[in-house]
């Protein structure tokens, strides 16, 4: 993926920032054969230190395939979450009635509430929304008394206007925005869809064993869209289940070179003599003590999501992601649909589930909303505009449960994959909104 790669100038009050930007081609044809990119990476033999932050499946992405194409660089992943690793013998989940049996696992996984569907056909950027028509409009109605029309969908991109005001990032991330929309000259770009198509080669790739054997409910084979044609080719699944495989498989081949620290929150990167060198973290003993520990490597990935800004922000590495709240329902249905659907006004979508209720009904996740609201408490709103929606094509739904979470969206909506210019040891691998298997384009960067 480096010959696809292009760079972009990223403004920021210290000066400028260049970050490997993901832009690849529309034709899927344009992404390197799996079986040439496994032989060109096999020799790569550094002996290196790689500290991973954040154990969602960005990170687990990334460290999966340093500890593919290296055979010595040693991989640490450091994550606040306390369940990463549990206390007996690990073992991935393989349905969903196991993870609701366990309320902790089900609802403290990193990554666990966005989604898991890979739909290249839907694959439009936020940000090429009609700005006035979505955003400043609805504003003005409001601002003028004027109620919504009842008939139509409701937005599907949201603000909590006060609270954005007095956060500076949000003016940050905002200037980002604008320069890309309209001083820019950005065109709509095809990008995002061409990184899904390639992460669908690559899990399907015949001949990876570990990432085949995981069992994480995969079902749709396509998705219907709104005219009512079928887009065949798109991919549904459970992230958590997913995730917990992937690290059970990793844990197993490469025991001798993984290690994973859970309950630790990193603090700061830490600095020596204008030096990256590692990073401070904070382990919570019992819940009430703090122990500071101090951990060193040769490189490091920052692949924490929405917490990636403050962190390289106080280093002076810009990252102009911003936390977009989404959320995420599961439902049932005696519908029986093989095809992911799209919801009306573009809101969301609704994942089939390879999961059977003991009532013979589907599972479905209803995944949709961008709202740039900082509270992460679930909005009972959403979740029923959410279900009214699926009810047009699945009419009998029944809610199951619902949450929600922030996503690290970009002020582009492409994500932040790569080397940072203030310091060579510093990765970035944020930005995905909810696409955050990054596959092993951060790799390549890397080495």
């Amino acid at each position: 993926m480096h010959s696809l790669s292009r760079r972009c100038n990223i403004l920021s009050k210290r000066g400028v920032v260049q970050l490997q930007r993901c832009f690849c081609s529309a034709s899927s044809s344009s992404s390197p054969p799996i079986n040439n990119r496994r032989k060109e990476n096999s020799s790569i033999e550094k002996s290196e230190h790689v500290i991973i932050l954040g154990c969602g499946i960005a990170g687990l992405s990334t460290a999966r395939y340093l500890l593919q194409y290296s055979n010595n660089s040693k991989i640490t992943l450091i994550d606040r979450a306390s369940d990463i690793l549990p206390t007996s013998k690990l073992q991935p989940y393989t349905s969903y009635e196991e993870q609701i049996c366990d309320q902790l696992m089900h609802n403290c996984i990193p990554s666990r509430r966005n989604g898991n569907v890979l739909c290249p056909s839907l694959t439009v950027p936020w940000t090429t929304r009609p700005l006035f028509k979505e955003i400043v409009l609805p504003r003005l109605k409001s601002m003028l008394g004027f109620d919504g029309d009842s008939t139509q969908p409701p937005p599907a991109i949201t603000f909590d206007w006060y609270n954005l005001i007095m956060d500076k990032n949000m003016w940050s991330f905002g200037f980002h925005f604008l320069c890309q929309k309209f001083l820019l000259g950005r065109s709509e770009h095809e990008s995002n869809k061409s990184i899904l198509e390639y992460n669908m080669k690559c899990l399907d790739d015949p001949i990876d064993d570990l990432i085949r054997s995981i069992e994480y409910g995969r079902f749709a084979t396509g998705t219907r869209l709104l005219d009512g044609t079928i887009k065949e080719g798109d991919s549904s699944g459970d992230i958590g289940l997913f995730c917990r495989g992937l690290l059970h498989n990793l844990l197993e081949q490469y025991d001798d070179r993984l290690t994973v620290i859970q309950n630790e929150e990193v603090s700061k990167l830490l600095l020596h003599e204008g030096e990256l060198i590692g990073v401070d973290t904070t382990t919570m003993v019992n819940r009430n003590d703090d122990e500071r520990v101090t951990r060193t490597s040769d490189k490091i990935v920052v692949a924490l999501g929405s917490n990636s800004t403050s962190l390289c922000k106080d280093i002076g590495v810009p990252c102009p992601i911003f936390p977009v709240k989404g959320h995420l329902v599961t439902i049932s249905s005696s519908v029986d649909s093989k095809y992911n659907i799209t919801l009306d006004g573009g809101v969301g979508y609704a994942a089939p589930m390879h999961h059977i209720s003991s009532e013979g009904r589907r599972l479905y996740r209803l995944s949709g909303f961008v709202d740039f609201i900082k509270g992460a408490e679930t909005d009972h709103n959403r979740v029923e505009q959410l279900i009214q929606a699926a009810k047009k094509y699945l009419p009998d739904a029944e809610l199951i449960d619902s949450s929600a979470c922030h996503r690290p969206i970009s002020a582009d909506d492409r994500p932040l994959i790569g080397q940072t210019l203030q310091y060579p040891n510093l990765y970035l691998c944020t930005g995905f909104g909810s696409r955050g298997w990054s596959i092993d384009i951060l790799v390549k960067k890397i080495q």
